[in-house]
């Protein structure tokens, strides 16, 4: 079955060789650099494209926070009737142009470019030349070195359950844990950031769901441990677009 995704796949190859060829220029085609901000531009073009969608989900995260407290009365008015309570609520959001979903924009829209960059970095650990990619392109990430050391396509973990190590030395596991520990750090700080800044709603403290809501922050983190088993590039990726989040949260707001 051809994979829907095939043609986003192609279009990262193209683009990431694209922006390696440039880089390759100034610090080598065969340079760790080379590669890894090869990775980080994807990052931030990507999210320049974004930025409007950044700013549609702050407007109306706002105003699904400014209307929690009429929400509140629906919930009260209508509790026995569940039906008439979804009614009224939608129709409250609609005469005030809000969007329950429009908060989730961003990361929906980021998550297949997620997945291709993904294909393609496996494409490049198993050695096929596909989605457009040269043998001269894949063998040069298969041999190029981050911080002297580790390689895009390089992971800790092969497999989840159960946990099975990589062939890789002492020094490698020890780059892609540090980098793994700094995601899921850069992915708490910008889960805390958007709930005190206001991109999340607010909720009474009574409310079950507000404790369920400050949990977020900690269980949302435990998903970046799961860059142990991804290819270092994503573990890359991964950590830019935080900090670029971190920073396009502190200049918006």
């Amino acid at each position: 079955m051809t994979n829907p995704l095939t043609p986003l796949y192609d279009a990262v190859a193209w683009v990431i060789m694209r922006l390696h060829a440039g880089l390759g220029a100034i610090f080598g085609p065969s340079s760790g650099a080379a590669w890894a901000l090869s990775i980080v531009v994807l990052v931030v073009l990507m999210r320049l494209l974004l930025v409007p969608l950044f700013i549609k989900q702050m407007h109306a995260t706002r105003k699904m926070t400014a209307l929690a407290p009429q929400v509140a009365e629906l919930k009260k008015k209508y509790k026995n009737d569940r039906q008439k309570l979804n009614e009224e609520t939608m129709k409250m959001y609609k005469e005030n142009g809000a969007n329950p979903l429009a908060g989730c924009l961003p990361l929906v829209a980021q998550l297949p470019v997620f997945f291709a960059l993904f294909g393609v970095l496996r494409a490049i650990a198993e050695d096929q030349p596909k989605y457009g990619l040269t043998p001269a392109v894949v063998a040069s990430a298969q041999h190029a070195k981050i911080f002297g050391v580790v390689t895009v396509a390089d992971r800790l973990l092969t497999s989840l359950f159960p946990p099975h190590f990589s062939s890789l030395g002492t020094p490698q596991r020890i780059v892609i844990l540090l980098t793994v520990v700094v995601s899921a750090t850069t992915t708490f700080m910008t889960v805390r950031q958007s709930m005190k800044r206001g991109m999340t709603p607010q909720m009474d403290p009574n409310n079950p769901m507000a404790s369920s809501q400050k949990m977020m922050q900690y269980i949302v983190p435990v998903f970046a441990l799961s860059g142990l088993y991804w290819q270092y590039g994503l573990v890359l990726y991964w950590v830019t677009t935080n900090l670029w989040t971190l920073g396009q949260q502190y200049v918006l707001f």
